[in-house]
């Protein structure tokens, strides 16, 4: 193998109708590493400088001394904004800009799917999902090492979403080239990018991108036959960008959106039926345990809680007592939910150990819940924390084994992966456990409200909480089974 093969950078070919493949460019690691730095510093930039101009308009000064009656106010309109700002930067950007960040923009490489096409929102959310394990233990250690020890530079979350960062080379390669040298295709990309945009193009401009389309697959051929190098290297680049737009599909959001929760949903719960029972399984004998074990031996609560809780429960009181002085309502419902989504992203991404992250996940969550609650009886609190609980914890305690079952199916997609290889197996697993994370994000959006303006409040009595706790557990039960949106009678769900 000459030196050439070996410097040669990875592809992926994209076959097309017109018998012509499109070859992607795949950015290394350095090309990644610039980009993700880019976008760290602007989200960084943003999201202090929104929280500077935040803190003048709302508390007055630069030294983040709320005044009182303003907690509210700044928590809901200076801080939480903020934090959005920076998490969802990504999510947010690549969805408005077809795969793009500024970051990504400087440097010139795009997200796009293994069919070399614009990647669907769903991809975007399970590929930023993933951050979560790229993350770890710092500094994007498991990502970088992804990136730099695999033969298509992708990290976890690419792999899941079945995405790729190819590189954008044509406005690069007009660039070096002689201005007039390509003035014909680069009009070309222009009005693909604007039938892209769906902005100041209709039916003609749409023949005229697809013969450009043809013509490309033409010249591209005749010129890789021909062996000229510069000309096919920016033809390669042209044809992939026409090769998106020409193929990518029609999304109607509103009818995906219904097809996913009427026909999508219930049919990935059915597959995960079998992991369900298994989390729900191990998270009951896992609660039994830790409150066993608290029982039999009350020392041991030490391994469990925190000193602050324990002195709490020793004193007659629950920790929850007085909550609503402590914080306002929304400022708690907001950290709870944030906590919430975060526990549920983490039993889901670390399915991908096998599973075993899942399983440790729930069995942990399961006998902590075990061990504190036999703690609360052993202090007469139990009756309390049960009261406390119930309203929003049938719900969040569901989602959690939930999450854990998705887990679970990613899990052991890659432990039997059947006809397919590893990969593909973990991705549409993955694609399938996303699903059913949509749903559980969106329901533990209730539970975070209940949890901040229901369960703390003593005013309200036992009967109210269990009829809030049942009632939500059974709208859950109807939302995941589809009848919410009514269920499909047999009709195929509408495409992504």
């Amino acid at each position: 193998m000459n030196s050439a093969a070996l410097a040669a950078p990875p592809m992926v070919e994209v076959a097309s109708a017109t018998g012509i493949d499109a070859r992607l460019v795949l950015a290394g690691p350095g090309a990644r590493s610039i980009a993700f730095i880019l976008d760290w510093l602007f989200r960084a930039s943003l999201a202090f400088a929104y929280l500077l101009v935040a803190a003048l308009l709302i508390i007055g000064n630069l030294e983040f001394n709320v005044p009182e009656g303003r907690e509210v106010l700044w928590y809901l309109a200076g801080a939480a904004p903020a934090t959005a700002i920076y998490f969802l930067y990504h999510p947010i950007l690549e969805s408005l800009m077809s795969g793009r960040t500024p970051g990504k923009r400087m440097i010139g490489v795009r997200i796009l799917t293994l069919d070399g096409q614009a990647p669907p929102l769903g991809a975007l959310i399970t590929r930023n999902a993933f951050r979560i394990i790229d993350s770890m233990p710092g500094f994007y250690v498991v990502g970088l090492l992804f990136v730099m020890f695999g033969r298509r530079h992708l990290r976890l979350g690419d792999i899941a979403a079945g995405t790729v960062l190819a590189v954008e080379r044509a406005p690069f390669l007009e660039k070096r080239a002689a201005p007039d040298r390509y003035a014909d295709w680069r009009r070309s990309r222009q009005r693909a990018a604007a039938l892209r945009r769906r902005r100041g193009s209709g039916v003609d401009d749409a023949l005229a991108v697809v013969d450009d389309y043809r013509r490309a697959a033409r010249e591209l051929g005749a010129a890789r036959a021909a062996g000229d190098g510069v000309q096919a290297e920016y033809l390669e680049a042209a044809y992939a960008d026409l090769h998106d737009v020409v193929h990518r599909p029609a999304r109607r959001a509103s009818l995906v959106l219904w097809s996913l929760l009427r026909d999508r949903v219930p049919a990935a719960l059915r597959r995960m039926r079998v992991h369900l029972l298994a989390v729900v399984l191990l998270f009951v004998i896992a609660a039994i345990a830790g409150w066993w074990l608290i029982y039999s031996f009350p020392d041991l609560i030490a391994m469990f809680a925190d000193q602050s809780l324990i002195s709490t429960v020793e004193r007659g009181e629950l920790w929850t007592e007085g909550m609503l002085n402590v914080a306002p309502s929304a400022v708690y419902a907001v950290s709870i939910l944030s906590n919430n989504i975060v526990v549920a992203l983490f039993c889901f991404t670390s399915g991908v150990i096998f599973g075993l992250g899942a399983f440790y996940s729930i069995g942990l969550n399961g006998i902590q819940l075990g061990a504190i609650y036999a703690f609360t009886q052993q202090h007469a609190l139990g009756g309390k924390l049960f009261d406390f609980i119930v309203a929003h914890g049938c719900v969040e305690l569901s989602c959690i084994c939930l999450a854990g079952a998705a887990g679970a199916y990613i899990g052991e997609s890659l432990i039997r992966p059947g006809e397919l290889t590893r990969g593909e197996s973990f991705r549409r697993a993955t694609a399938q456990a996303m699903l059913l994370m949509v749903v559980v994000t969106l329901l533990l959006l209730g539970c975070g409200f209940i949890e901040g303006y229901v369960s703390p409040d003593p005013e309200i009595p036992r009967w109210a909480r269990v009829t809030i706790g049942v009632g939500y557990w059974l709208f859950m039960v109807s939302l995941l089974r589809g009848y919410v949106f009514g269920r499909s009678r047999g009709g195929e769900p509408v495409p992504r």
